[in-house]
């Protein structure tokens, strides 16, 4: 089932980019027309447009000639985040570090961002690939290119001890009037506007220490995110505990699935497949199930997005 929705989704992204190529010939340069007369006229010269544009195996090959990438996080504990010896860890950068070793790239760096500069920064060069454990939505894949997903989770909330407000979900949010944070350029804020949460109930903020800083200080009601982070960060607080995990709603009532992959840019798809093609194997093999489950998954998140493709999520 897995292979057969992937193929689907390498179809769709193929024709999408073919479509792209198309409008960008009618406003591009005078050099990238004649780059696919060029390719149209002599079929051998396809794989060289194809290495010069990035849309071959250009990258990956340079990234294995030099040995080393630049990944990029948003130091979001437990998806992405530098450790105490200054190296990046965290689910995304440890899988990542798996599947790039099995594809001859040993050596990992870190650009850390803000998480709503991720995919600018990806797409303006600053890093290789997003390894931060970003969810996979169908907004974001018009932007850049996921691989499949490594891990399902819910949703929590932050809030003080006995849990005031009786938040349960972002509906409640609604009911009880409280003020959230949630961070900027997270799926968070999607879920909601969705919900219906008044524009003045939501801070936003570009960090998510900052984000504990703000309910600690009691300019908000309570923090919003995945369950995993917000657990993460009540453990090293006192005062305030974890609501239930749970699943927000789309427009139709039906529960959103967040699940997180790896992110790169449009021109690197032959990256990206290869990628995902040891990503895949490696799940298959069991490989990766104890790298997540160290930093707190639980092993039916990592089982569900198994069964998922970046396809389901995107559509």
């Amino acid at each position: 089932m897995r292979r057969t929705s992937r193929t689907r989704w390498l179809k769709a992204t193929t024709a999408l980019a073919a479509m792209a190529l198309l409008a960008t010939g009618c406003g591009g340069d005078d050099a990238e027309v004649d780059a696919d007369a060029t390719a149209a006229a002599d079929p051998s010269a396809e794989d060289t447009a194809d290495d010069a544009s990035g849309t071959g195996d250009g990258l990956l090959e340079e990234l294995r000639s030099r040995g080393t990438i630049k990944i990029g996080i948003a130091n979001e504990v437990p998806y992405g985040y530098e450790g105490d010896d200054g190296e990046p860890t965290g689910e995304a950068p440890e899988v990542a570090r798996a599947v790039l070793a099995e594809l001859g790239i040993d050596d990992i760096e870190a650009e850390v961002v803000d998480f709503g500069a991720l995919i600018g920064g990806l797409q303006a060069g600053q890093f290789d690939m997003i390894a931060a454990g970003m969810y996979i939505n169908a907004e974001r894949a018009e932007q850049i290119l996921f691989s499949d997903p490594d891990y399902c989770v819910g949703e929590a909330f932050a809030v003080p001890e006995g849990n005031p407000l009786g938040l349960t979900d972002f509906n409640s949010v609604v009911d009880s009037g409280a003020t959230i944070a949630i961070l900027s350029g997270a799926v968070e804020e999607g879920y909601a506007e969705t919900a219906g949460v008044p524009a003045e109930q939501i801070e936003l903020f570009t960090d998510v220490n900052a984000q504990y800083d703000a309910l600690s200080a009691g300019r908000v009601d309570a923090v919003t995110g995945t369950s995993l982070t917000v657990l993460n960060q009540v453990e090293s607080r006192e005062g305030f505990e974890t609501t239930t995990s749970f699943f927000p709603l789309d427009e139709n009532g039906e529960e959103i699935l967040g699940c997180g992959g790896f992110g790169f840019r449009q021109e690197d798809q032959a990256f990206r497949d290869a990628f995902n093609d040891k990503l895949n194997e490696m799940q298959e093999a069991g490989t990766l199930l104890p790298i997540i489950t160290q930093f707190g998954f639980a092993e039916e998140d990592v089982l569900r997005a198994q069964e998922l493709t970046v396809e389901d999520l995107a559509g």
